[in-house]
């Protein structure tokens, strides 16, 4: 059967910044003497062992950087890792953050393998970096190269890891590119293994265009045969008609076509011999007989040509031909209520049984509930259904926090919004967070001025339990004295295996302006530790930054963590029992 790729369809996108060509910002790599490089079966000229970061990649960097083509994201990002490629042709701006470094990411892994998934763990707190991308990129590139030394498959297996069971996107795929332009992986068998992991790694259709976009981005030129195969698998078993008509991705930098005419796929038989045919030609002049595929059933592609109508929502929610997700009824509960779809029928739609298998936190939930609210959309019946699914949704959260003790900074600063598109309260987030984790066993006190517990009962409903630590803020009062919570443990020889902090400052060797002593949260922890607990973990999350992921010199188990994100429960998760997980990972198979 014929490969399919038509580059009459769709001229190939290039990297382009404002006043830099491509070829202006490439890198060249020409060997001065036999040796130093060698050429892959594209006739890609590939940099041998670690001079992929000194040769390729920091030079590239550094010109994308003068040319002002590297992308910084939105401090305030959407679910999944921090890192984005593929993004929107029409995105030019960069965000600009002021930085605050309280101190270094002292403490390397020994274990090459271990330093490159604490990096990579990292991406699940998309929403809170201050590194730019191209700095992030050089760090991965960096703890890549030296596992990939250690142990080539077990890059390509983190990679499988990261995307199926912490699901991240982009990441897996900077590792899959690296590794397919790394002569450390080379191998010209038709069964490589890179090819072998592919399909593992590029689980949706969209993500055949990522891996093509960062190799471009990283690389340029034409892409090593063995990712070029591998992409090609994986969109083969994927293809149907729905996936190639939601995945089009028409508006990006490399379009779904342009990975049809880059990996040229060879269709597994006649069935998707014609599938291909109608995807690549339907609705070209030069073949009038051939029809385009379908648009897709999907609930974007009904709102954008019907509009935000009560007829196109009661369509979606109705109708058994069309899908309505639980993310997206979330997402959309605000708009369904105003285009006037009544509240039972919403309520109708909505499924607490699929709260319960849909990887949604009840933050989520809670987002919706308190968007109704600022909204002044009175719907009583929907209010209490998002109630009792913020109930069921903390199922959803991971296990294992019941020996963990969350404090709660109740200053008044603490009443600021999360973000300037946000009327969610700094508090609110702290206090939700312990809420949550009361249904572990897990302890919640608050601080200001003073420090206080609050009582949990199990059987409480969570947003009940949120509001009565909310209810201590005048008890407290309004300094930001974090210090008093590890004091209070401390004092009453309480050993715990981790505490989260909620804060808008970094207080961790900080002294508040409002503060009446010097006291800090480091000497505080310092004596808790010598006296209580050698091995309790800290985390002190600074919900005002937007800042990096700090371990504090010499500390082993504290985190200085900038922003929000609810994927912070993931990433304790993962953080603190890495060497069990680097055995999980070494377990993974190609599947």
């Amino acid at each position: 059967m014929a490969r399919y790729g038509f580059e009459s369809r769709r001229s190939l996108q290039k990297l382009s910044g404002h006043s830099c060509s491509r070829s202006s910002v490439r890198t060249e790599h020409r060997p001065s003497k036999p040796g130093v490089a060698r050429s892959n079966r594209a006739g890609n000229v590939q940099p041998s062992e670690a001079r992929l970061v000194r040769d390729v990649l920091l030079p590239r960097l550094v010109a994308h950087r003068a040319c002002g083509q590297l992308r910084s994201e939105s401090p305030v990002a959407a679910p999944g890792d921090r890192m984005k490629f593929n993004t929107p042709k029409q995105t030019v701006a960069e965000a600009t953050r002021t930085t605050n470094y309280e101190g270094g990411e002292a403490f390397e892994p020994a274990d090459p393998r271990l330093a490159l998934y604490k990096r990579t763990i990292n991406q699940l707190l998309e929403g809170s970096f201050y590194e730019s991308d191209d700095e992030q990129l050089a760090a991965v590139v960096q703890q890549f190269d030296a596992a990939a030394n250690d142990d080539p498959e077990f890059v390509l297996k983190l990679a499988a890891y990261a995307r199926q069971e912490l699901y991240l996107r982009d990441i897996p795929q900077v590792l899959l590119v690296l590794a397919a332009n790394d002569d450390r992986f080379k191998d010209d068998s038709p069964e490589s293994l890179i090819r072998e992991w592919a399909p593992a790694i590029i689980q949706r259709m969209d993500e055949t265009a990522t891996a093509l976009a960062v190799h471009d981005q990283l690389f340029g030129g034409t892409a090593p045969w063995p990712l070029r195969r591998g992409i090609e698998d994986a969109l083969v078993e994927m293809a149907d008609a729905y996936t190639l008509g939601k995945y089009e991705l028409s508006r990006r930098e490399v379009t779904l076509h342009d990975v049809f005419n880059r990996v040229h796929p060879t269709p597994v038989d006649a069935e998707q011999e014609a599938l291909f045919e109608r995807f690549m030609r339907g609705g070209l002049d030069d073949y009038p007989d051939v029809d385009p595929l379908p648009s897709p059933n999907t609930w974007e592609t009904v709102i954008s040509e019907r509009g935000n109508t009560q007829a196109a929502w009661e369509l979606l929610i109705e109708d058994d031909e069309y899908t309505l997700p639980i993310f997206a009824s979330i997402r959309n509960l605000r708009n369904m209520l105003e285009a006037g779809v009544p509240e039972d029928t919403v309520v109708d739609h909505l499924d607490l049984e699929a709260v319960r298998h849909a990887p949604l936190y009840p933050f989520r939930y809670y987002q919706a509930y308190t968007a109704l609210q600022d909204a002044d959309v009175q719907a009583p019946t929907v209010e209490q259904w998002l109630e009792d699914a913020i109930d069921v949704a903390v199922e959803t959260v991971p296990g294992g926090f019941g020996d963990t003790f969350v404090a709660v900074d109740l200053s008044g600063s603490m009443d600021h919004p999360l973000s300037a598109n946000s009327t969610l309260r700094l508090k609110e987030i702290g206090a939700l967070f312990g809420a949550i984790l009361a249904d572990q066993g897990a302890d919640v006190g608050g601080f200001g001025d003073d420090f206080q517990t609050v009582p949990m009962h199990v059987d409480t409903p969570v947003l009940q339990r949120q509001a009565a630590v909310l209810a201590i803020d005048e008890d407290v009062g309004n300094s930001t004295n974090g210090w008093k919570v590890i004091d209070y443990l401390r004092e009453r020889g309480e050993p715990v295996e981790r505490i989260v902090v909620f804060t808008d400052m970094q207080i961790w060797d900080n002294t508040p302006f409002t503060a009446r002593d010097s006291q800090t949260v480091r000497d505080a922890f310092d004596a808790y530790r010598d006296e209580v607990s050698a091995d309790t973990a800290l985390y002190l999350v600074d919900l005002a930054a937007y800042g990096d992921l700090v371990t504090p010199e010499g500390y082993e188990n504290v985190y200085n963590i900038s922003g929000w994100s609810e994927n912070v429960l993931s990433f304790i998760e993962h953080a603190e029992k890495p060497k069990q997980v680097i055995d999980e990972i070494e377990a993974f198979e190609p599947t």
